[in-house]
């Protein structure tokens, strides 16, 4: 059986400044991001994984007291040899794949799990570098000037 907790004060702390410094849409559902650990990293295709990150159950929110919308689930193992910069990064991360929108006739909120901008192999940047041009990019590169 896999052993799982709550995050500390601590960790909840470094999510919420994260959260302040580069994710102010999700400054009003801060409280409602729940962080777990397990005791051990999970690996997929025989790699290690950090954590995940999911959208609440809705179960999650009747058992609870609060209306979780994410839940960030992270590895304690990993995290304890991770340097505070790489543990400020990997929470960036998780909190880069909560997407909201306003759905415009309801005027309510939408919440996901956004998939990553950018997928690729080691030896595939290795060998070609960041080749794969980024939406902003193409835009720029598109655009005509007056």
């Amino acid at each position: 059986m896999v052993d799982i907790w709550i995050a500390g004060n601590e960790v909840t702390s470094q999510l919420k400044e994260v959260i302040r410094d580069f994710h102010p849409q999700l400054l009003p559902v801060q409280d409602e991001i729940a962080v777990i650990f397990r005791d051990k990293a999970s690996k997929r295709g025989g790699k290690i994984s950090l954590g995940t990150t999911k959208k609440a159950s809705p179960l999650l929110s009747l058992l609870g007291e609060k209306d979780y919308k994410f839940v960030i689930e992270l590895a304690a193992d990993e995290w304890k040899s991770l340097p505070s910069p790489e543990k400020v990064a990997l929470l960036d991360h998780h909190l880069c794949a909560c997407g909201s929108k306003e759905v415009e006739q309801t005027g309510e909120t939408r919440y996901f799990v956004e998939p990553p901008d950018v997928s690729f192999f080691w030896d595939e940047l290795d060998r070609h570098g960041a080749w794969r041009s980024r939406p902003e990019d193409e835009e720029v590169e598109g655009s005509e000037e007056g």
